[in-house]
């Protein structure tokens, strides 16, 4: 089975009733948590804009007096207003595909083992332990995070950090996305095994699914079709070994 076959599958799973209402569940949690984020740091963003350009911008008057100006115009207001909610949507992507395979993993169990009754009943399933699997996510969450940390110095760096933090966000979404579907089919050594068989097509599918979950509300709503996808590419893989 080659990828056009794999893709044409999920697509049919995905639309079936079961899975299209579990889709819903990333997005739901991924709405509701960072459009709540958004709004309330914009409003505390505005605020303190306000509060800083009240009655000669507080202070600025004596020792900037033509910043103090500048903020006082209605239009100053409107643009930094635009640019507070701008950030605000770039943050709610970004930490949406985070909240979006975060979630996921709560979903993957489900799409395993209804794919497996399915289509690949003959394999029989070897997957990771609870307290295991959620020690391995930790880890990758640690290790992003540390990541992060230490690409500060080119995050401050014009054009290059959307570069740095694209990258770093995409290896927290390969690492989740490849270790949820694969922890449920296989254990950990053999994980690495797999991984290892396809690991070039495997970054390329991922970084599609990436690239895909970029894009607000459709990302979201997406993230149960990538389990699928992966779960039945995983499942071939093995059968085919």
């Amino acid at each position: 089975m080659n990828h056009i076959d794999i893709f044409s599958r999920s697509i049919n799973d995905f639309f079936s009733k079961k899975f299209l209402l579990l889709s819903f569940a990333p997005l739901l949690i991924a709405l509701a948590v960072l459009f709540c984020l958004m709004l309330l740091g914009a409003s505390e963003v505005l605020d303190i804009l306000q509060e800083a350009t009240a009655d000669g911008a507080a202070g600025l008057e004596e020792d900037y007096p033509i910043l103090a100006k500048i903020l006082s115009f209605a239009v100053v207001h409107y643009i930094l207003a635009v640019l507070v909610y701008f950030l605000g949507t770039f943050l709610v992507v970004t930490f949406g595909v985070v909240i979006g395979v975060l979630a996921l993993g709560f979903l993957t169990p489900t799409v395993v083992k209804t794919l497996h009754e399915k289509y690949y009943s003959q394999y029989e399933l070897r997957p990771v332990s609870t307290p295991k699997t959620l020690k391995i996510t930790l880890f990758i969450i640690l290790k992003f995070l540390l990541l992060l940390l230490l690409s500060i110095p080119l995050m401050l760096v014009p054009i290059i950090n959307t570069f740095v933090f694209s990258a770093v966000l995409f290896y927290l979404f390969y690492k989740l996305l490849v270790f949820d579907a694969a922890s449920n089919i296989v254990g950990e050594k053999e994980i690495a095994e797999l991984v290892e068989r396809i690991r070039p097509k495997l970054i390329f599918i991922c970084f599609i699914f990436y690239l895909m979950a970029l894009r607000p509300i459709a990302g979201q709503f997406l993230q149960l079709y990538f389990a699928i996808y992966l779960t039945h590419y995983f499942f071939i893989t093995l059968i085919k070994k």
